[in-house]
């Protein structure tokens, strides 16, 4: 009999211990998961909702906020560097000739780092307009966008509506 109560306190001392390594373990993954989400979600950078579209001019191809005015517009921000930007790109492109039906005006900004490849300029060149910028460039700090891929949504009063990081937020799943 003394040998069965041996071996239940020693069962009971192994449950024990391995409810404290469960309960660590679970907590674990939860911080885990919270730091996760954190490195997924990209910073919420750039203009705020309500803002207007600032006043900028490119020069070289004559591209400015008056271009923007007058009707809806969409300002896209790419990055040769970025690992979604392929995916959006392409949603993008595919969806390219229902907004320039719907009359919104379509500038992608793409900015090419040194030492990536361009693979994205002969997919936004369908989009409409192409701005293509070193590192760092011109547009993307006028617009203080720091994360890519980035959509910005302006009114036809050239007020933001609607921003994202992915076309879906912005435009729904259309």
């Amino acid at each position: 009999m003394a040998i069965l109560s041996v071996i239940v306190a020693v069962l009971t001392a192994l449950v024990l211990v391995d409810l404290v390594l469960s309960a660590a373990i679970i907590r674990r993954l939860r911080e885990t998961e919270a730091a996760l989400i954190d490195l997924r979600t990209p910073p919420d950078t750039g203009l705020p909702v309500g803002a207007t579209i600032p006043d900028f001019s490119t020069g070289d191809d004559g591209l400015s906020r008056d271009d923007l005015a007058g009707g809806p517009a969409l300002v896209a921000f790419f990055s040769t560097g970025c690992s979604h930007c392929p995916a959006q790109a392409a949603r993008l492109a595919s969806r390219a000739d229902e907004l320039t039906g719907d009359g919104t005006r379509v500038v992608s900004v793409l900015t090419v780092s040194e030492g990536r490849a361009d693979n994205l300029s002969p997919v936004l060149e369908k989009t409409g307009t192409l701005v293509t910028e070193s590192d760092p460039g011109y547009l993307t700090a006028v617009f203080g966008e720091t994360a890519t891929p980035s959509f910005l949504l302006f009114d036809a009063d050239g007020r933001l509506t609607r921003r994202g990081h992915e076309l879906s937020d912005v435009l729904g799943d259309g």
